[in-house]
C-alpha cells in the first residue's frame, strides 16, 4: 500500500503530467494521420499550464485547509504532551552534506521549543521515518535529533520515533510508543494545511489532539486578489502540486478509513 500511494503521487504529478501529455502530444505530430490531433494536445497543454502560472488557482484550497483548524485562542494550563509530525528536513541531502538540512516546514520543529520550555510537564515525540521508496535508509528522526542538540536545546526530553512513512504510521506508532491515557491533554504539530489530514489520522485511532499548526503559506483569504497574481510556471504547477497531493491524501486516507472524516473539522 505505501508503494502504491508513492506512485499514484508521482503519476498524479502536474510536473509529470504534464510532460506525459506533451510526449503524447508530439509524438502525435510525427504520424501524418494523427499530426493535428498531436498539435492540439499540445496547444491545450501550453494553454492548461498557463494559466496556473498566473492565476492561483490553488490559493481558495489551500486557505479552507489552513483555516480549518485555527490556532487555540489558549492552551490549558497543564500539557500532557506534546507531538511533531516530520516533513521539515530533507534525510537525503542532509546526509550527502553532511549536515542537517531544513526546507520551508522547519517550524514544525522550531514551534516545539517554545511550548517544551512553557510546559516542562509535557511528554515530547517526533515522528518522522522516511517516506522515500528508494532511499528508505535515510530517515528524518535523526536528522531532527542533532538539529536540537546543535541549538542548545536538550534532546532527552524527546522521544524520537524513525519507522514511520506516513501520516497513518506516524499516529500508529506514536500512540504505541507514548501509550496516551483517557483525558490527557496532548498537542499536535504540523503544517496548518496538512492539519485536517493529521488530526483525522489521530483520531481514527483513538487518539483526540489539539491542534497546533504552523509554516503557514496563505494569507487566510478563501479567495484571490490581483496582488496574488503570478507570472511564474515553476510556481504555478509547484503550487497545484501541494493542492493535489494533499486532496488526494484527503480521499485515499478516508476511503481506507484511516481518517475519521473525508474532512475533518474542530
Amino acid at each position: 500500500m505505501f508503494v502504491l500511494s508513492k506512485l499514484v503521487g508521482v503519476l498524479t504529478e502536474p510536473v509529470t503530467l504534464f510532460y506525459l501529455v506533451m510526449v503524447l502530444g508530439f509524438l502525435l505530430t510525427l504520424s501524418r494521420r494523427r499530426l493535428v490531433l498531436g498539435r492540439r494536445i499540445l496547444a491545450v497543454t501550453l494553454g492548461l499550464v498557463a494559466i496556473p502560472a498566473v492565476l492561483p488557482l490553488e490559493h481558495g484550497f489551500m486557505a479552507a485547509l489552513e483555516n480549518r483548524f485555527p490556532p487555540p485562542a489558549s492552551l490549558p494550563e497543564h500539557i500532557d504532551g506534546i507531538i511533531v509530525l516530520g516533513g521539515g528536513v530533507n534525510p537525503g541531502v542532509s546526509a550527502a552534506r553532511g549536515q542537517v538540512t531544513l526546507n520551508s516546514a522547519a517550524v514544525r520543529m522550531t514551534a516545539l521549543i517554545p511550548l517544551a520550555n512553557r510546559h516542562p510537564e509535557a511528554r515530547l515525540i517526533f515522528t518522522g521515518g522516511s517516506g522515500a521508496v528508494l532511499e528508505p535508509q535515510f530517515k528524518e528522526a535523526p536528522y531532527v535529533k542533532q538539529f536540537y542538540e546543535e541549538i542548545g536545546f536538550p534532546t532527552d526530553r524527546i522521544v524520537f520515533e524513525d519507522q514511520s512513512r506516513n501520516t497513518r504510521e506516524n499516529a500508529l506508532l506514536s500512540k504505541d510508543i507514548m501509550a496516551p491515557q483517557p483525558g490527557e491533554t496532548w498537542l499536535l504539530i504540523t503544517s496548518a494545511f496538512h492539519m485536517p489530514r493529521a488530526v483525522g489520522c489521530f483520531r481514527a485511532v483513538g487518539w483526540p489532539v489539539i491542534a497546533y499548526p504552523t509554516d503557514y503559506i496563505t494569507t487566510g483569504r478563501n479567495r484571490w486578489d490581483w496582488s496574488d497574481l503570478r507570472f511564474n510556471p515553476g510556481g504555478g504547477l509547484g503550487g497545484l502540486r501541494v493542492m493535489m497531493h494533499e486532496a488526494l491524501g484527503l480521499i485515499s486516507y478516508r476511503m481506507l478509513g484511516w481518517t475519521d472524516a473525508l474532512l475533518p473539522s474542530p
